[in-house]
């Protein structure tokens, strides 16, 4: 298909939704408080875990010396530092299920690759227009193996069952397990607070486990590079704005990385 031009459909058989009466996980009101309670809840999972990371026996019964302990995590945290330096200038962007499979496919035909795809050439023509070096790739790429950036964003489209018809909105998820999960966090409430603000689609937040097999992404990159995956809206509920007005929807993705890279 030509990624160049909006994907177009019917508003009479495609109506706009009405997220009102949708149930959804999280529904997220203008003072972005909710978006706050999701960074706290992200924050106090980065502690735990780093407390986890801290107390592991084997450091412990092997290195009873505890200065020695903290000055061995203390060069590990400044390796990981100097890594994402290198490759400060590179933006990961992924096209969700493209040069794979079709993804999702809708009972008109609409395939899932094909919005993802539509959506992710425009994010990366954005960011190369702004003088990022941003690298698109497909589903499975031999790029992706430790690939050192800035940043990664995974797109997706959510369902397009009819019966039951499935919800409206969009869906943030990052894993916890990156060597840098504060740096991860604040992608993920960037772009979370972006994406409502220009689409008006209630969200939901979701800690991915990077062992589960469709999460390939994150066991693929270096540990180093923050990486999100974004479900961009439903191909049922809200296949208007993600297909005819798929400029609003990479402008809102562009918005929360530039958010995440140049933050005021």
């Amino acid at each position: 298909m030509n990624t160049d031009e909006s994907l177009d459909f019917s508003a009479e058989e495609y109506p706009e939704p009405e997220h009102e009466n949708r149930a959804v996980h999280v529904r997220n009101p203008s003072d972005h408080s909710v978006l706050r309670a999701v960074q706290s809840v992200i924050s106090i999972a980065v502690v735990m875990a780093t407390l986890l990371t801290l107390w592991n026996p084997r450091k412990v019964f092997k290195t009873p010396d505890l200065n020695a302990l903290l000055l061995q995590e203390a060069v590990s945290e400044s390796s990981a530092e100097n890594n994402t330096s290198e490759t400060s200038d590179h933006i990961g962007i992924l096209a969700g299920h493209w040069l794979d499979s079709a993804g999702d496919v809708c009972p008109d035909g609409l395939s899932e690759t094909d919005v993802n795809l539509d959506v992710a050439n425009r994010v990366t023509q954005l960011l190369k227009d702004m003088g990022f070096k941003a690298d698109l790739f497909p589903e499975f790429d031999l790029g992706l193996l430790n690939y050192k950036a800035r940043g990664l964003v995974a797109i997706y489209s959510g369902s397009c069952l009819q019966h039951p018809s499935a919800s409206s909105g969009f869906k943030i998820g990052s894993s916890l397990t990156a060597a840098n999960p504060d740096i991860t966090n604040q992608l993920a409430v960037c772009l979370a607070e972006a994406y409502q603000k220009k689409t008006k689609l209630p969200f939901t937040y979701e800690v991915i486990n990077p062992d589960h097999p469709a999460y390939h992404i994150f066991r693929d990159i270096d540990t180093v590079t923050p990486a999100i995956l974004i479900e961009i809206g439903s191909l049922n509920a809200d296949r208007q704005l993600i297909t005819s007005r798929a400029n609003l929807v990479a402008e809102a993705i562009t918005d929360g990385l530039l958010c995440f890279l140049e933050p005021d």
